[in-house]
């Protein structure tokens, strides 16, 4: 007979995923003949008929626990598939059945087992007051979080190239909307206009009428001509004109 309140932090099995979703699908067991009496067995089975796919995950620690184990009392197990394919996108509790079909009988048995998944994330963290618009390099540190206790997406691209979209307080987990990547050219500014087709280069100068990021489109006005044209950004102080 399994233990009723039997609950098994299962450390050897953190799994490490990458940026692309990590899959692990098991569509049937066949365990060895007999009652295996071990909570852990199960709750193995159950994770391993489960396709996780938190992508920013480091590693995935799992509690798991037999919910209704005397549905097994007096049954040899002949084998056991789970009763449905579960994908997992975020952190919580979740319920996998796996059914069990028991020697000598017609009749399958449904065990449930319940999941407790959380994922250790890294991410950035302020040491001191960031100013909206401010750049974070040298104001925050490496960090290992949980992701159920963080409300909302964790910022773990580099850190060098952004610039905080609202003040951040000391001891802020970087998220991905407190930050944004900073304008290249901002409205008003005098910028140089390039423009090259068939072999000829024109440059001359004009003034941004929009603020525009690296790879953006905006509108410039030729300071001498007075004309406005669209260009693409290509630094702090060019937009190119493609005819």
């Amino acid at each position: 007979m399994l233990e009723m309140r039997y609950t098994l932090r299962i450390t050897h099995l953190a799994f490490r995923i990458s940026h692309f979703a990590f899959l692990f699908l098991l569509f049937s067991f066949f365990p060895a003949s007999g009652n295996t009496g071990n909570d852990d067995y199960f709750v193995e089975l159950a994770i391993k008929s489960v396709e996780f796919q938190i992508s920013e995950a480091e590693r995935l620690l799992i509690d798991g626990k037999v919910l209704n184990p005397q549905v097994l009392s007096d049954c040899t197990i002949e084998n056991i598939i789970p009763l449905h394919r579960l994908s997992v996108e975020r952190t919580g509790n979740y319920l996998v059945q796996l059914k069990v079909k028991c020697k000598n009988s017609f009749l399958t048995r449904t065990l449930n087992v319940n999941l407790q998944i959380d994922a250790e994330v890294e991410g950035y963290k302020t040491i001191e007051t960031v100013e909206r618009g401010e750049r974070l390099t040298g104001k925050v540190k490496k960090e290992k979080f949980l992701l159920s206790k963080v409300r909302g997406k964790v910022f773990n691209g580099d850190i060098n190239k952004v610039v905080a979209k609202v003040k951040l307080l000391p001891n802020t987990i970087i998220l991905q909307r407190f930050v944004e990547i900073p304008f290249a050219i901002k409205r008003g500014q005098l910028v140089r206009i390039v423009a090259e087709k068939n072999g000829i280069y024109v440059e001359t100068t004009g003034r941004a009428l929009q603020n525009g990021r690296i790879g953006d489109t905006i509108k410039v006005k030729n300071i001498y001509s007075r004309k406005v044209i669209e260009g693409k950004v290509k630094d702090e102080e060019t937009v190119v004109v493609v005819f």
